[in-house]
């Protein structure tokens, strides 16, 4: 009876207690997305430090793409103030947030800005992933402090000018040769297609009457004057407008003295190999050219948007004309172009071409009072 009783119990066919029901899986919660990095995306045109009108850019790299509602900022340190650095929307995607700040004449900073861990503010919005999950937005470990590569002058330094009309008059003698004290005037050429109304053209003269005014109020007297729309030139051969080869090599437009023309060139440059330029400088002519390109999306698209500049694009070749090439410091010829300014303003989130104190202050040497 001992035996059975023990084969009863330990058998293989015992009965077994009822297995638990599975827990149902919990679903995780969402990650937040934190602050990855901080990166400062622009430097200063003058080694020693930030002047009034320069951009500076920072970019915030998040662990997850993020989206954005309403209007963050990010606060800067300089010196003993703060400066909020607005959200720069077109130049954010995905997991990149960019910023960026205009310094004004006020700012200061000897040992370079600073960037604290509660430097982002959300300002009523949110900046979340795309599950929803709102974002930690402190910067932690990724703070900037006092950064030497990014002082800030505001009041450009005294300075004294050394070969810069030399090196502009080997660029672009056509016009820097011509000075005689007399502001230049600028006229557009009414030969555009009709997709350029006078509206548009006037719009484009508009903007270089705000650089005249820019200019005129830091160096004291006027240098450029925007003009009017005129007709084609007298002594202008026929197809002048037609072929960018033949008009490049022979200066095919009349102009009289201290006259710059704009004008529409109905063909497409080879520049930047192959791919071409919406509007080129002519420097050996005193004009510049609205391509055939600048016609054709996406530059007319992006050019006459609502969020498009109003007319700033003319700016950037009207300084090619007065004597300054793209930011190769080791040119035997022009002076360098703000970086981030007259260059390639998009670097630094601006979405115009604008130019820096230091532009207009390198014009005074290249254009002296009176001639």
């Amino acid at each position: 009876m001992a035996s059975l009783a023990l084969g009863i119990a330990c058998g293989a066919d015992a009965p077994s207690a009822p297995a638990a029901p599975p827990t149902p899986a919990q679903p995780a919660p969402p990650v937040r997305p934190g602050v990855r990095s901080v990166t400062v995306t622009t430097a200063p045109f003058d080694p020693r430090g930030y002047v009034v009108g320069e951009t500076i850019g920072v970019q915030l790299t998040f662990s997850e793409p993020v989206s954005v509602t309403g209007s963050p900022g990010l606060t800067l340190e300089i010196g003993d103030d703060t400066r909020r650095a607005g959200w720069d929307e077109d130049a954010s995607t995905g997991a990149f947030l960019a910023f960026r700040y205009r310094v004004a004449l006020s700012d200061r900073d000897g040992d370079g800005i600073s960037i604290a861990a509660d430097a982002v503010t959300t300002d009523g919005g949110a900046i979340r992933s795309r599950s929803g999950a709102e974002a930690d937005v402190s910067i932690g470990e990724h703070t900037l402090t006092d950064d030497a590569g990014q002082r800030v002058l505001g009041a450009p330094p005294e300075r004294s000018c050394t070969d810069e009309r030399s090196l502009a008059l080997r660029y672009a003698r056509a016009v820097v040769g011509a000075w005689d004290g007399t502001p230049f005037r600028v006229d557009f050429v009414r030969n555009f297609p009709d997709l350029a109304t006078d509206e548009y053209l006037r719009r484009q003269l508009e903007a270089i009457g705000r650089l005249a005014d820019q200019i005129e109020a830091q160096l004291g007297y006027p240098l450029i004057e925007p003009g009017d729309l005129i007709p084609v030139p007298d002594g202008a051969p026929a197809g002048w407008d037609q072929d960018y080869d033949r008009y490049w090599w022979n200066d095919l437009l009349p102009r009289d003295p201290g006259q710059i023309l704009a004008f529409y060139l109905d063909d497409d440059n080879e520049a930047w190999d192959g791919a071409g330029s919406p509007m080129s400088a002519h420097v050996c002519c005193g004009t510049t050219s609205y391509n055939r390109r600048f016609f054709r999306p996406p530059h007319w698209t992006e050019w006459t948007g609502p969020n498009s500049p109003q007319g700033e694009t003319i700016v950037h070749e009207l300084f090619h004309l007065l004597g300054f090439v793209h930011t190769r410091a080791d040119s035997p010829v022009g002076v360098p172009m703000s970086r981030e300014a007259l260059h390639r303003p998009w670097e630094s989130g601006s979405p115009i071409y604008y130019a820096t104190w230091t532009d207009v202050e390198n014009l005074r040497c290249i254009f002296p009072a009176g001639g």
